[in-house]
């Protein structure tokens, strides 16, 4: 747990629409393949973390609470410090130098969603978001509210209609979505946009912070194009273009259909209308901001200036999308490095000090100016391999995201408690795979009805997780499948994700069930298919041909579809072995129909029930399923 674990050596050597590329200039376009981008995106990505575990020490502190964390020590570098976990009933827990919060925590998750087909909206919504409360340090009502909402399998991540959601107006959606940027192929014609309000839907229905979410992207693109941070004219020219953005929303698929028509049914307002008051809102604080430090004489002043007139330290100002981005924006503008800018977002007692320090962070660490931290996050060597992965989808390159359990057998934990459970070898988070424990302490609650205990991820991820005294045994629906199947393979060999592994399966039924839904490997298929001499067919029945010819005639009929969704929307094209060969045999195709025509009057699983076949399968087979449901879906 040690905070100075060696990280890689770095290497050495676009918009808020036209915003983007007027302020970088014709010489300064930033190719995504480019080293320098490489550089800024790690750089970035350890100063968001330093920022973070910084000012999560004076978090929600006084004067006096802060000198008991530090000792008496000035607030200038990484430390271990003592914080209570858990709540009231919690337990007091030494976290190490350089332990970081909620915000690096949802960054992370936000990049194990992403892969070479780009976001995995339902993956992060349905399985990183239940699960993290679990191991969660801070975050706020609303995160943690729509977090337990969406562990509800039948709650969609479009409609996360929880209590207070459309009040909900916080950073908590702006500080996680920096991902989506590092990772973001052209990021002058913000291809990040709209999985940046994906991503914040899920867990925040206000403007505010929806808003401050792009606003907040926006700039981070600017700093990876041009190596510096936008000054406060550009942030405002960033903040004017965002009037309107939210036509954005309005031509989704799904957040235009029912996202949009909840929210205007449960607020009575339009949101356009509650959209571009809050664009208002947002360049009047930067205006305000840029009034309140052309008076101060020091970058600590002028910010100090910023946090006044702003009223960051006021209750129902505290933790705002807008102005805590504002802020932060404000930081970078004027701070001499990305270190002293961390110092003074941390040392702001009464602000938001984890978040801005480390929204700063971001955009002070892409500057060509950073330095390394003078001291390393916790799981610095995480944190670099993960910026390197999402610079590599920049530069178009296929990278995996993280593998998880089928979403349809898939049940997140009922409490924060039953997340940590028992696997064949071991240890393992539900949704994120094996762990090992760090060391041999468990902190118990005062009734030893709860411990908490610091564990490492297969991937090397620091937990300190709640559990319960003995962790109950993994669900087999649950389970993680082998890692080298085809979803993680550009090459299509291996077996999908989506299903389960045999080997793993706990009882004769369970291999049963998870025999009759394995797809056969593509070569096998293509053998079936064409009847080929490398040994009999298995399409004996008049039912089995037919079904292959309106398979067949489905995937010729939609052969100038060559990018799927998540492919097109990312800007790169899916692997070419999930184009090319039809991947489920007909008596796969007959039971996911049968299932599909089962469930056709539930729309949530049916849903499922056809992205499963389209995990499964290809264009084709999901063709073939969708036709066989027309007419009951007329009816």
């Amino acid at each position: 747990m040690s905070s100075t674990e060696p990280a890689p050596s770095l290497p050495l050597g676009d918009e808020a629409s036209a915003a983007l590329t007027e302020a970088q200039g014709p010489n300064e376009r930033l190719d995504a393949t480019d080293d320098l981008r490489a550089r800024r995106t790690r750089r970035s990505v350890l100063w968001a973390a330093y920022g973070d575990a910084l000012g999560f020490i004076s978090e929600m502190a006084d004067e006096r609470l802060l000198r008991r964390r530090t000792r008496g020590e000035n607030l200038d570098r990484l430390i271990p410090w003592m914080r209570r976990v858990g709540g009231r009933s919690g337990v007091e827990v030494e976290l190490p130098a350089g332990c970081w919060s909620d915000d690096t925590q949802l960054r992370l998750a936000v990049g194990r969603s992403l892969s070479g087909y780009g976001f995995d909206t339902e993956m992060f919504a349905n399985v990183e978001l239940p699960v993290w409360p679990s191991y969660a340090l801070g975050g706020g009502r609303a995160s943690k509210a729509a977090s337990k909402n969406l562990a509800n399998p039948r709650v969609p991540w479009y409609a996360n209609t929880f209590e207070g959601w459309t009040e909900a107006g916080g950073n908590g959606a702006a500080m996680r979505i920096q991902p989506h940027v590092w990772a973001s192929a052209r990021l002058s014609e913000r291809d990040y946009l709209v999985p940046v309000i994906e991503d914040s839907v899920c867990t925040h229905g206000h403007p505010r912070a929806l808003v401050g979410a792009c606003f907040s992207a926006d700039l981070l693109a600017h700093s990876l194009i041009a190596g510096e941070p936008p000054d406060l004219d550009t942030a405002e020219d960033f903040a004017e273009k965002l009037e309107g953005s939210s036509r954005t929303i309005e031509e989704h698929d799904l957040l235009g259909s029912f996202w949009i028509s909840q929210w205007e049914s449960a607020t009575a307002q339009s949101l356009r209308d509650c959209w571009d008051s809050t664009v208002c809102e947002l360049v009047e604080a930067v205006r305000m901001a840029r009034s309140a430090m052309e008076r101060a004489d020091t970058p600590g002043d002028a910010y100090e200036a910023t946090c006044r007139v702003l009223g960051l330290r006021e209750k129902h100002h505290v933790g705002s999308g807008v102005l805590t981005t504002v802020a932060a924006a404000a930081l970078a503008a004027i701070a001499e490095d990305a270190y002293s800018g961390c110092i003074v977002a941390a040392n702001a007692l009464g602000t938001d000090t984890d978040t801005i320090a480390s929204m700063a962070g971001a955009l002070l660490g892409a500057c060509d100016s950073a330095e390394d931290p003078p001291e390393l996050p916790l799981d610095a060597a995480l944190l670099t391999a993960e910026a390197d992965r999402l610079h590599a989808l920049a530069a178009g390159e296929w990278r995996p995201g993280h593998t998880y359990p089928d979403l349809l057998r898939w049940a997140a934990p009922s409490t924060q408690a039953d997340a940590l459970v028992r696997d064949q070898s071991g240890l393992a988070v539900d949704g994120l795979g094996s762990v090992g424990a760090v060391d041999d302490d468990i902190y118990w609650s005062p009734k030893r009805d709860f411990a908490w205990r610091w564990v490492k991820t297969c991937f090397n991820q620091t937990l300190l997780i709640k559990s319960r005294p003995t962790p109950p045994e993994q669900a087999v629906s649950n389970r993680i499948p082998d890692r080298g199947r085809s979803a993680d393979r550009p090459d299509g060999t291996g077996e999908d994700q989506a299903l389960l592994n045999l080997d793993g399966a706990s009882s004769e039924a369970d291999k049963q069930a998870v025999e009759s839904e394995r797809p056969n490997k593509p070569e096998r298929v293509q053998r079936e298919l064409s009847g080929s001499d490398d040994g009999p067919s298995s399409l004996g029945s008049t039912d089995d041909t037919a079904a292959t010819e309106r398979s067949t005639n489905a995937q010729s009929a939609l052969s100038h579809h060559t990018d799927d969704f998540r492919g097109d929307r990312a800007g790169r094209r899916p692997p070419p072995a999930e184009q090319d060969s039809t991947r489920m045999t007909p008596e796969q195709l007959k039971k996911y129909a049968e299932h599909a025509r089962r469930k056709v009057n539930d729309d949530r699983a049916l849903v499922d029930m056809l992205r499963q076949v389209a995990r499964v399968g290809n264009q084709a087979d999901l063709a073939y399923v969708a036709t066989n449901l027309y007419d009951d879906l007329r009816r």
